[in-house]
């Protein structure tokens, strides 16, 4: 790297680290952060999660979390408590991390020019900047997963099957999207320059070591009880609108009796709703309109990316598909892999798409580095003028319009009750009435974990006077 593009580069870091880092605590943490911090907490204190589990590979609490993002949050939980900072430093730097692989990756497929660019946008990325912004186990597993798509593509294969290893097991969704990535790569970079390495059977027998482990917390029924739940399949409204459609259709159609169940039945309606789930993933609504519609994933309540990105991503496409077929491919591929982990789940996903990112992005790096000077700073004008407009939303709207997603109630309960906890009058804190209060006292509290495993999945929870209820 020229001494040039190392100053340009932390300076772009720096930008991006202030975007993301600014008025962070302003919303408190909502369930799934709370029971990190829990769990993180008590591995730290006590070496078991809030269950009682001894160093578990899969964590009970968020319906199956995979381990990595709370194992790896242990030393910012040592430094900060189980805090907004203690959570959510790991993402934060997550982020660091991310922009630096940018643009790494931009010089690998193209030149230091694409390179720099890419971790540009990515600094001013809103889709990046709100996932920084929350403990999100999503982000640090796109890190993850970068992380290693670099390492191979520079050939340490050693380390990228490390990386891609742990990545599987903290964010669940990239056990099925990792292993098409690798095809892509392997294909891209040439399958017998990869075997002649010596290297790259042993980094392959990491990657199995880790898909058996994974297979095993999957046959333990441990891992995946997040999905069962919320799948397409488990959804009783859905099944039963597809049998009503079924029925209405089948006393409908003139078809003979024993042809009618051919066109109408189940799986061909699930199937269409599957390929909708599919197609609403890539959609300009989600993508460049109005994001996932949580505001968890999407404060802003714009588009993942600016709006003026779609265009350039068409420019893209059409300056790579005359100069670098192989790696617009590549690209491509990469993007209509990421929607195959979230298409049997209703509604578009900020968290479970992420890994669509760098190739958006890298599209729309390349497409600016071919333009004009005059015309490519026009467009980071618009780019700019967008954000300024959207991110200060997320700074100064979303704090109090969107405080009951990120359970501020429990955290004003929780902070009211320690204060008045030796005040000798028994403190009483109902589930019924504050939503993630029995997670939200625990952590703000700082309860020692072994009282919290003592009384784990048991009401009342008694910590001294205050007393968590289930009653109403």
């Amino acid at each position: 790297m020229a001494r040039k593009s190392i100053l340009m580069l932390f300076g772009i870091v720096i930008l991006g680290l202030l975007l993301r880092i600014y008025r962070i605590t302003t919303l408190p943490m909502y369930g799934d952060e709370l029971t990190i911090a829990l769990d993180t907490y008590s591995i730290m204190k006590t070496g078991m999660d809030s269950t009682g589990t001894k160093l578990p590979v899969t964590f009970q609490m968020g319906s199956g979390r995979p381990g990595g993002y709370i194992y790896a949050s242990v030393p910012f939980v040592y430094l900060f408590g189980p805090t907004e900072w203690g959570v959510r430093s790991l993402s934060l730097l997550s982020s660091v991390g991310i922009i630096i692989l940018m643009y790494f990756l931009g010089k690998k497929f193209f030149n230091d020019n694409v390179g720099l660019i890419a971790g540009f946008i990515t600094s001013i990325s809103l889709w990046d900047i709100y996932l920084a912004r929350g403990g999100f186990e999503a982000h640090f597993a796109l890190f993850l997963a970068l992380f290693g798509t670099v390492l191979y593509l520079y050939g340490k294969y050693i380390p990228w099957a490390i990386s891609w290893g742990l990545a599987i097991f903290t964010y669940p969704t990239f056990k099925l999207t990792l292993p098409f990535m690798f095809l892509i790569l392997v294909w891209y970079g040439g399958i017998k320059n990869v075997f002649k390495n010596k290297f790259f059977v042993s980094a392959l027998i990491i990657l199995v070591l880790f898909g058996c482990l994974a297979v095993r917390e999957t046959l333990r029924g441990v891992s995946e009880e997040r999905f069962l739940n919320i799948n397409i399949f488990s959804d009783t409204n859905l099944r039963e609108r597809i049998i009503q459609l079924n029925n209405e259709e089948r006393t409908f159609s003139t078809l003979p009796i024993s042809l009618k169940p051919i066109f109408y039945n189940k799986p061909f309606e699930y199937s269409r709703v599957i390929l909708e789930n599919y197609m609403e993933n890539l959609s300009p609504r989600f993508l460049y309109l109005r994001g996932d519609g949580n505001p968890r994933h999407n404060p802003g309540e714009w588009g993942m990316f600016y709006l003026v990105e779609l265009p350039l991503i068409f420019m893209g496409i059409a300056s790579l598909w005359k100069k670098e077929m192989k790696t617009l491919i590549l690209l491509i591929s990469w993007i209509l892999i990421t929607p195959l982990a979230t298409m049997f789940i209703n509604d578009a996903h900020g968290l479970r798409n992420a890994l669509m990112l760098p190739p958006f992005i890298l599209l729309t790096s390349y497409a600016l580095s071919n333009l004009s000077r005059k015309l490519a700073y026009f467009f980071v004008a618009i780019i700019l003028i967008q954000s300024v407009f959207v991110l200060q939303r997320v700074y100064f709207l979303a704090p109090g319009k969107f405080a009951s997603f990120w359970s501020s109630e429990a955290k004003m309960a929780s902070l009211s009750a320690i204060n008045n906890k030796d005040s000798g009058k028994v403190i009483t804190l109902s589930t019924k009435k504050i939503d993630n209060i029995e997670y939200a006292y625990e952590v703000y509290a700082k309860v020692d974990p072994d009282l919290v495993i003592g009384q784990y999945g048991t009401f009342p929870k008694v910590y001294g006077n205050v007393i968590i209820d289930n009653a109403k």
